[in-house]
């Protein structure tokens, strides 16, 4: 099964999530990117990006060159703002047409709820379920003890699909 990883990351806990998904799964990469990009440090960091995520907003993301239509799975990986998905996922799950029915998607975050978070890819997606929902948390220390045993738990999810097929 040809799978995509597609991902925003601010500082980089995301990022690290996703390459190390894609090296267990073999998978491929498709960083998303803000043309406009947003404050890592400070109060706004939190005042922009949490604002954007609270009302909806879709910045101009960079054009990309990969064909999303030729995978047969996608994961969706991005941090968690103001409980909801990162402005730039929201923008390219808004402007691209995932057909595929096998999609995950992973969070990362400081300590909310991601049930809102999948719900929203959910709904962007057109999808009543995802494959696999899979939450990291307290990695801006790098230092949630299970980030292994779960990109083991979300990449096995596909490999049970393979084996259905």
């Amino acid at each position: 099964m040809k799978t995509l990883i597609v991902y925003y990351s601010l500082e980089g806990s995301t990022k690290m999530i996703a390459e190390k998904l894609a090296g267990k799964m073999g998978a491929d990469l498709l960083e998303i990117r803000s043309v406009k990009e947003y404050p890592v440090k400070g109060p706004s960091k939190f005042l922009v990006g949490g604002k954007d995520a609270a009302f909806n907003v879709c910045p101009e993301i960079e054009k990309f060159s990969v064909n999303v239509k030729k995978y047969d799975a996608i994961i969706i990986g991005t941090p968690v703002w103001n409980g909801t998905i990162a402005p730039p996922v929201r923008s390219f799950l808004r402007d691209t047409l995932i057909k595929t029915p096998n999609v995950a998607a992973f969070a990362c975050m400081a300590g909310k709820d991601p049930k809102r978070t999948f719900k929203v890819i959910k709904e962007l997606v057109v999808i009543d379920k995802l494959v696999a929902e899979v939450s990291f948390y307290g990695l801006e220390n790098r230092s949630d003890p299970d980030v292994e045993a779960k990109t083991d738990q979300l990449a096995c999810c596909f490999d049970s699909i393979v084996t259905e097929s």
